[in-house]
């Protein structure tokens, strides 16, 4: 089932195969462009509520479904019956065990493909979703041996994907939707699923999997029992090399009319996304990057229409964040030269510009944006500055300056949440009761575990970059930069000598709060050198990366306070409240890598002397989801994946990372 494309595959070593406990962690993703995605584990089973063959948009890009939890598959070959499926239920079973017949998990681009030993018979399985599409296509193959006949139960949920349901009290119903296709309609709002292909025999037989188990729901704090139904039986004959395909889709598509075409274009548009002369690792980053570029609309575009104009923060839980979306920017799409994306979600985002701020948080089922993040406005203005810089786009700029003077101009003055200019040193104070406005924004019920009231070092960081980047486009485009030089030279003079903390030899954290200056030793200092290097002087640039290196580098990003602060947590575990007291109190954050990394350049280190760093981001891409970049990592070694397992921003920060580093290939 191999295209003629040169496709970048990522294969999962044998020491990782043999290792069957590590099957259930290590997990897959494939997306569609819309939000939409399939995952799970390794081993073929689901291990959280969010683990899908076909988890639908509808709307896109946030208002997700699963519907095709999973297959029940089996193959008969030389008289014998061989598990394909495993499953995990309540009271500790695992049944069937088809892991047990794993023999090679690759990424064939951006395709998941498993190779099973059944007696004689080797089974390739594979599938990939359609560009645009609310659609999975599954293939399999006998790449030697007897003929073969498959046996495959589509396990259905039909739910929203946050919300695990029980049979009790559901309606679902199944139905013949033409030769070989069942359709498959629930109640709860879920769109219909259909379900076969053209060399299906299909036999109606509605059955219920009762109390299956999702472990990671467990850990987390959350119900993890579900039920799942199955509507039928659908025999499919396997010969040598003669590869049959399934499909599920959403909603009124069709058939694909040609899947092993579907399946090459698939294949084609990944090789694409990552040229041959394009390091490796640097080619893995670029198939991940595509993955969180996608479509914002009211409705599900015409298939294979969908254009990117937002960024999903990550998966499998999280919708698209302002923040997320601006951090993430450059590195998804400047360095992967998709500036027109760029531009395009540039645009989109400088449309819902309100009293100075960009949206931060899209609700999942639709409706109005919230505005709750002091820097999402300020990335913007990053973002917009690395664009025009990268594109010479004066025309965009133009466009977009406006809202460059709204949210310069609302800033100072005052805007939500008490964010203004102080008129006594020209720094950005942020803060109201109750809000956690920066990026360290973990809350639980009415807990704000680290407010950060007062003047935050990385947001006076980004409101002095913001408005140097300010002047320069107002002047370029013949505009009166006059308020914005003076805001500018006001901010920069503070900030340099009232952020410098001498007794830690490094900079606070927060200034002016309500207990004072905060001295705790977080990342956010490592920003102010990677954003302009110059806010400091040479000396106390390098104290600043020093510091960090000793008390927060990890392999893969920094930790989020120091080991020696009394409020540090050396393990993120346990349910909401647990994790969200531990979350930005140590826990290693992957996106932080590339300030480092900026920093690090920016004070006199060499490639040389990061090269390390690209070992540890290529073995990263062997564990947590395979081929992407985890949210977070525990705090202490081994630094096991965690939060969500494919992040927006620390993918696109390893990429700009990659090429600060020079390219270096691992």
């Amino acid at each position: 089932m191999r295209s003629e494309a040169t496709v970048s595959t990522l294969v999962l070593p044998a020491p990782a195969l043999a290792d069957r406990s590590s099957l259930f962690a290590r997990e897959w993703l494939v997306t569609n462009g819309m939000g939409g995605y399939a995952a799970g584990t390794v081993a073929g089973t689901n291990t959280r509520r969010y683990h899908g063959l076909l988890v639908a948009t509808d709307p896109p890009p946030n208002a997700r479904w699963v519907l095709l939890a999973g297959l029940d598959a089996s193959l008969v070959a030389d008289g014998a019956t061989f598990p394909l499926s495993t499953h995990l239920y309540a009271d500790g079973v695992i049944h069937p065990r088809g892991y047990d017949a794993l023999e090679a998990f690759a990424l064939h681009g951006q395709r998941p493909v498993w190779s099973y030993r059944c007696g004689r018979v080797t089974l390739e399985q594979t599938l990939w979703m359609p560009y645009g599409e609310n659609r999975m296509l599954m293939a399999f193959r006998c790449s030697d041996g007897a003929p073969a006949a498959l046996r495959i139960r589509p396990l259905t949920a039909m739910r929203w994907f946050h919300a695990l349901r029980p049979a009790e009290g559901r309606r679902v119903s199944a139905q013949l939707a033409g030769a070989g296709y069942l359709r498959v309609e629930a109640d709860g709002g879920a769109p219909a699923l259909t379900f076969g292909g053209r060399a299906c025999a299909v036999t109606i037989d509605p059955v219920w999997y009762w109390q299956a188990r999702r472990p990671h729901e467990a850990a987390r704090g959350f119900d993890d029992r579900e039920d799942i139904f199955s509507p039928g039986i659908f025999d499919l004959e396997l010969g040598p090399g003669r590869p049959v395909v399934l499909e599920a889709w959403a909603g009124a598509l069709r058939p694909t009319s040609d899947p092993l075409a579907s399946q090459a274009a698939f294949d084609a548009r990944g090789a694409a996304l990552a040229p041959p002369d394009v390091p490796p690792l640097e080619q893995r980053l670029r198939l991940a990057a595509d993955q969180f570029l996608v479509y914002r609309g009211p409705r599900i575009p015409s298939p294979g229409k969908a254009a990117p104009t937002t960024v999903i923060a990550g998966y499998p839980w999280f919708g698209d964040w302002g923040r997320d979306t601006m951090i993430a920017l450059p590195g998804l799409c400047l360095t992967t030269g998709r500036d027109a994306v760029a531009k395009q979600i540039l645009l989109a985002y400088a449309a819902c510009v309100d009293q100075g701020m960009l949206p931060n948080v899209w609700p999942d089922a639709g409706g109005a944006p919230s505005y709750t993040a002091v820097d999402s406005a300020l990335w913007f203005l990053r973002a917009l500055d690395l664009y025009v810089r990268a594109t010479n786009d004066l025309d965009t700029l133009s466009a977009l300056a406006p809202a460059v003077a709204d949210i310069v101009t609302w800033y100072a003055r005052g805007t939500r949440h008490g964010i203004h200019a102080d008129p006594s040193d020209g720094l950005l104070a942020a803060g109201a009761e109750g809000l956690q406005l920066t990026w360290m924004d973990a809350k639980c019920g009415d807990w704000v575990v680290t407010p950060r009231r007062g003047k935050p070092v990385e947001i006076n960081a980004l409101w002095c970059v913001g408005l140097a980047f300010a002047r320069r486009a107002f002047e370029r485009l013949g505009w009166d930069a006059t308020e914005a030089r003076g805001l500018a030279e006001r901010a920069r003079a503070s900030f340099a000598h009232r952020f410098w903390n001498p007794q830690s030899g490094c900079l606070f954290d927060v200034l002016d709060g309500p207990l004072g200056p905060d001295p705790a030793i977080r990342p956010n200092q490592i920003l102010a050198v990677s954003l302009d290097p110059t806010l400091l002087s040479p000396e106390r640039a390098r104290a600043v990366v020093s510091t960090v290196e000793r008390e927060l580098l990890a392999p893969t990003g920094l930790r989020s306070l120091a080991r020696g602060d009394p409020a540090y947590r050396a393990r993120h575990a346990g349910g909401p409240l647990e994790r969200d007291g531990a979350y930005h109190q140590g826990p290693v954050w992957s996106w932080l890598l590339g300030a480092y990394v900026d920093a690090k350049l920016a004070t006199g280190g060499t490639a040389a002397d990061l090269a390390w760093m690209v070992d540890a981001m290529s073995a990263h891409l062997l564990e947590g989801c395979v081929g992407s970049v985890s949210e977070i990592l525990q705090p202490e070694p081994p630094y096991a994946p965690d939060g969500a397992f494919a992040q927006a921003w620390g993918v696109a920060e390893w990429l700009r990372a990659t090429h600060a580093l020079g390219r270096i290939a691992p």
